[in-house]
């Protein structure tokens, strides 16, 4: 028996745009959609704003022991959030939160708490979104290489 497959090729709109007679130039769409991305970056540093404050309400609930609810409520929120910063083209918080979520779900399963390294993965949020790291890459990448080795310290215990 032999089965047949079709092979779907989508429609790309932007394309088809460029090429007809009167429509935009590619300089044009291109322009457009850096507009598109500019609003996005401006409300996704206003809902990291938000993720963070939650986060430290987390934290403070926390008080510096285990609590299985708030862990998991705190992963959710961080793990909720990776990929947002990318939309504000900054990659460093991107890279924050996923070392936070890594580092969260190792408390959530091992039933631990790291409070220091924790608090550290925070005061990172809140400089990474005072300071925009895409300004000093050089000094964001160090920073992200400590937090690393925070999160690797703390799951071997």
């Amino acid at each position: 028996m032999s089965e047949s497959s079709k092979i779907h090729v989508p429609d790309v709109p932007l394309g088809r745009l460029i090429r007809m007679p009167g429509g935009k130039t590619a300089g044009q769409a291109i322009a457009d959609a850096e507009q598109g991305l500019a609003s996005l970056q401006g409300e996704s540093m206003k809902e990291l704003n938000r993720v963070l404050a939650k986060a430290e309400t987390f934290y403070a609930r926390a008080d510096g022991k285990f609590d299985a609810l708030v862990v998991s409520a705190f992963y959710d929120l961080i793990n909720g959030a990776i990929g947002l910063p990318t939309a504000g083209k900054d990659r460093a918080i991107d890279a924050m939160l996923l070392s936070l979520a890594d580092l969260l779900d190792y408390y959530r399963t091992s039933g631990d708490w790291g409070d220091k390294s924790v608090q550290v993965h925070l005061a990172t949020f809140q400089l990474l979104l005072k300071t925009e790291g895409i300004r000093d890459p050089q000094g964001t990448e160090l920073i992200l290489a400590g937090l690393k080795k925070v999160s690797r310290k703390a799951a071997k215990g």
